[in-house]
């Protein structure tokens, strides 16, 4: 079996239920260094990944939800910030978070 490629991104409690609840579908990610080398080749293509990881905080039972991942989109502007948009695909699923 091959080895997924995931995409970790941890966020605030207020936005992780947006996701988990269908309100958002997409994370924006501030254009920086930082981000283009997780999420581009040094040739500059898109990196493939298979999930998008979700994470509410750094600790190992954080709540957690699963998505299917459906690309990088950008540079755009997003809240007068130039960003990355990640869309997000079906929820795949939700570990350790209760309403």
């Amino acid at each position: 079996m091959q080895e997924k490629h995931i995409l970790l991104l941890r966020i605030c409690k207020k936005e992780f239920e947006e996701l988990v609840t269908g309100k958002l579908h997409a994370r924006y990610l501030e254009v920086k260094p930082y981000w283009e080398t997780r999420l581009f080749e040094s040739d500059g293509s898109p990196k493939k990944f298979d999930e998008v990881h979700i994470k509410n905080g750094y600790k190992s039972d954080s709540p957690l939800a699963i998505f299917e991942y459906k690309g990088t989109h950008g540079p755009q502007i997003h809240n007068g910030k130039n960003c990355f948009q990640i869309p997000l695909g079906d929820l795949i699923s939700v570990e350790n978070y209760t309403k």
